[in-house]
C-alpha cells in the first residue's frame, strides 16, 4: 500500500500553533480529499503520533502519485497588533537619589508589562522594575526606559520613553545641625546632626562669626579665652553624585565654669546668746581660691556678719541661724552653699536674782534651773515647809555655784545662798569634751558621754546622776580619791555628771 503522510501536531498544539500550521495542514487535507474521489479509492487514517496517512490497494509499492495541490492562503494569522499602544513617560525628579517611575500610558486591550532601564544606549543591569533610583554613575547621563507589553493573542510590543538627563542629587539630613554639650569654660562642645549614609562632613568652628584656626573637628574644648564669646559650627557635607551641602548650627554663648559642691558648710559652737559660732567652709570641686561668708538669721542676711565666725546676740535667741559660704576662683562662676539651720536657745529667764527663800507655785515654777554665780560656796535647799526645822528639807547641796537644781511640783519652797541668780536651764549646751570647772553638767547637752581622763594633784569627787534633785536617788555611781591619774566613764544613759576637784577631765574615748 502506498501512503502519503504529514505530521500536523494538531492534537496538543496551542491556538497560535494551530493558526501557524493551518496553511500546510489544510493543503494536505485538500489533496487527500481529491484522491478520495478518484479511482482507485484512497483510505485515510490517523495514528497515535498524530500522523495522517492516505492509502490505496490498487497501487503498488513504490508507485508515484502526484496529487492535485490546492493552495489555501490564510492571512498571516499568527497574532494581532495592539489597538492602542502609548509611548511611556518617566515621572519624578531627574536627579541622583530621587525615584523615577515609568508611566506606561494607555494600551488596548489590557496588557502585562516588563521594563528595562537604559543609561544612554546601555542596559542597566538589574533595572527591570517600573521604578528606578538614579545612582552616582547616572549623574550627567541620560536615562530612558523601554516598556514591553504582552497579551494573549497579540504581538509583543515594545515602546521606549524619551531620555531624561540626570542632575546631581540633594543631600537631606534627617535632623538639624545643633551644638551639644554645656557652653562653659572647661566643657567640650560637639556638632550633632544625622546625615545620610555615605555622606562625609568637614567641620569648622566659628568664634564671634570668625573662623577658629585649627578647629576643624567634630568637637571643640572650650578654654578660658572663650568665656563671653559666641560659638557656632558649620559643616560642608559631600556625597558622590550629590551637590555639596552647607549647614550652620545654632549659636551658643560661653559662660564661666562652675563649682560642684562636695560637702555643705557646718556650724559648730554653743548655740546660745553671747557664744560664738564657727563655720566650716565645706568642700567644692575644683578647690576654690577663696571663700566669702554670710550669716543668716531665719534665712535672712545678718548685717556685717560676713566672717567665718559669728558671736550670737540677744536678737538671735529663739531663732535659727545658718551660714552661706561662697566659693570663688578665676574663670569660675561664684558658687554658694548654705549650712543647715541650727536653733539658738531662747534667753534664759532670770527667776531668782537674790539669796532668800521662795514659795514654789507662784513666783517660782517647778522645773530645771541653773545657777550663774561663781565660787564654791553655793548652798540651796528644796523645802516641804517653812518651820525652819531639818524636817522641812527635802534635799540640799553645798558646793560650786555652777550647777543645776530640779524643783519638783511636790516642793513647797526653795532656799538659796551664795549661788548668784538662778535662770531656767537652756535647751542647748556646748556639748564639750573637756570638763574643767567644778559643778554639775547635763550629759549629751553640756558634755559628751564617754571615757574621761585627768592627771590630778589633789582630792577628787565625782558622781554620775539620773537627775538634779539633790537626793540620794539621783546617784548612779560616785567616787572620792586622791589618785594622781583618774579615769571616769560617763555613760550616755546618765542625765548628769558632777565633780569637785579632779583637775581637768578630757574625753579620750
Amino acid at each position: 500500500m502506498d501512503t502519503i503522510k504529514e505530521k500536523t501536531g494538531l492534537p496538543n498544539a496551542s491556538p497560535q500553533d494551530w493558526l501557524g500550521k493551518a496553511t500546510r495542514s489544510l493543503a494536505i487535507l485538500a489533496t487527500a480529499a481529491l484522491i478520495a474521489t478518484s479511482t482507485p479509492a484512497f483510505a485515510t487514517t490517523n495514528d497515535a503520533a498524530g500522523e495522517t496517512t492516505l492509502s490505496s490497494p490498487a497501487m503498488g509499492t513504490g508507485a508515484s502519485v502526484t496529487p492535485a495541490v490546492v493552495s489555501l492562503e490564510i492571512a498571516e494569522t499568527a497574532r494581532s497588533s495592539f489597538k492602542v499602544a502609548s509611548t511611556p513617560a518617566i515621572s519624578g525628579t531627574a536627579k541622583v537619589g530621587s525615584k523615577l517611575t515609568a508611566k506606561v500610558g494607555k494600551w488596548s486591550p489590557k496588557a502585562k508589562f516588563t521594563y528595562q532601564w537604559y543609561r544612554g544606549k546601555s542596559k542597566l543591569k538589574g533595572a527591570t522594575k517600573s521604578s528606578y533610583i538614579p545612582v552616582a554613575a547616572d549623574r550627567g547621563n541620560s536615562l530612558k526606559v523601554r516598556v514591553t507589553a504582552k497579551a494573549t493573542g497579540y504581538k509583543n510590543t515594545s515602546k521606549t520613553s524619551k531620555s531624561r538627563k540626570i542632575a546631581a542629587g540633594t543631600i537631606k539630613p534627617s535632623s538639624k545641625l545643633k551644638i551639644s554639650g554645656t557652653a562653659r569654660y572647661g566643657s567640650t562642645l560637639s556638632a550633632s546632626v544625622k546625615l545620610p549614609s555615605g555622606s562625609k562632613a568637614s567641620y569648622q568652628w566659628y568664634k564671634n562669626s570668625k573662623k577658629v584656626s585649627g578647629a576643624t573637628k567634630k568637637s571643640y574644648k572650650l578654654a578660658a579665652k572663650d568665656i563671653g564669646a559666641k560659638y557656632q559650627v558649620r559643616l560642608g557635607v559631600t556625597k558622590p553624585g550629590y551637590n555639596k551641602l552647607a549647614l550652620s548650627s545654632n549659636t551658643v554663648k560661653i559662660s564661666k565654669a562652675v563649682f560642684k559642691v562636695k560637702t555643705t558648710p557646718k556650724i559648730s559652737g554653743t548655740k546660745q546668746a553671747g557664744k560664738t559660732l564657727k563655720a566650716s567652709a565645706g568642700s567644692f570641686t575644683p578647690k576654690p581660691s577663696s571663700h566669702s561668708y554670710q550669716w543668716l538669721r531665719n534665712g535672712k542676711s545678718i548685717k556685717k556678719a560676713t566672717k567665718s565666725s559669728y558671736k550670737l546676740t540677744s536678737s538671735d535667741a529663739g531663732t535659727k541661724i545658718s551660714v552661706k559660704v561662697t566659693a570663688k576662683k578665676k574663670h569660675y562662676s561664684n558658687r554658694s552653699s548654705t549650712s543647715t539651720k541650727v536653733p539658738i536657745a531662747k534667753s534664759s529667764t532670770t527667776v531668782i536674782k537674790h539669796d532668800g527663800t521662795y514659795r514654789v507655785g507662784s513666783s517660782l515654777k517647778p522645773g530645771l534651773y541653773k545657777a550663774t554665780g561663781t565660787g564654791d560656796s553655793c548652798y540651796w535647799e528644796r523645802l516641804n515647809g517653812f518651820s525652819g526645822s531639818f524636817d522641812d528639807i527635802n534635799a540640799n547641796h553645798f558646793g560650786a555655784a555652777n550647777g543645776y537644781v530640779r524643783i519638783l511640783k511636790s516642793d513647797k519652797g526653795f532656799s538659796t545662798s551664795g549661788c548668784g541668780s538662778w535662770k531656767k536651764a537652756p535647751s542647748t549646751g556646748a556639748k564639750t569634751s573637756t570638763i574643767s570647772k567644778d559643778g554639775s553638767y547635763r550629759v549629751g547637752i553640756d558634755i559628751k558621754p564617754g571615757l574621761y581622763k585627768s592627771t590630778n594633784s589633789g582630792s577628787c569627787y565625782w558622781a554620775t546622776l539620773t537627775d538634779f534633785t539633790g537626793g540620794f536617788e539621783d546617784l548612779i555611781t560616785n567616787d572620792f580619791n586622791y589618785d594622781r591619774s583618774i579615769l571616769v566613764q560617763i555613760p550616755s544613759t546618765a542625765k548628769g555628771f558632777e565633780k569637785t576637784g579632779c583637775g581637768t577631765l578630757k574625753r579620750i574615748g
